[in-house]
């Protein structure tokens, strides 16, 4: 139970940021990163196999150059 409440707050906090346009520390690639070896300890740990990450899409990393906004100007 306390996981799920982690993950509401997370999910939270992430959503608060992307709302207030606060994205800008936001490292897709270095996030991945963590999760990928998060979850192959998590495995070790637990006696299962390590899970494959050999199919899934890369992250490209960022160039500094800001990203487009969702919201139109208003003018």
């Amino acid at each position: 139970m306390a996981v799920n409440g982690a993950k509401v707050v997370a999910r939270r906090e992430l959503m608060r940021e992307w709302l207030h346009h606060q994205t800008d520390s936001w490292e897709p690639a270095s996030a991945l990163e963590q999760y990928k070896t998060v979850k192959t300890t998590e495995a070790v740990l637990l006696g299962l196999p390590a899970p494959c990450f050999d199919d899934e899409p890369q992250v490209p990393e960022r160039d500094g150059a800001p990203e487009p906004a969702d919201d139109p100007p208003t003018n």
